[in-house]
């Protein structure tokens, strides 16, 4: 059986992975919005002939 700091630790950086994969996941959501945002503005708004 380990120590209670030995468990406390182990704790700690569960919750700390589980926060950056939290973090790396709404990241991930936001670049899929901010693309889906400029595709929208793309149609309604197609470039003009060059």
């Amino acid at each position: 059986m380990g120590t209670p700091a030995d468990y406390t630790i182990i704790v700690l950086l569960v919750a700390l992975g589980v926060g950056v994969w939290t973090m790396f996941d709404r990241v991930v959501s936001m670049q899929r919005d901010v693309e889906a945002i400029k595709r929208k503005l793309d149609v309604l708004d197609p470039p003009g002939p060059t």
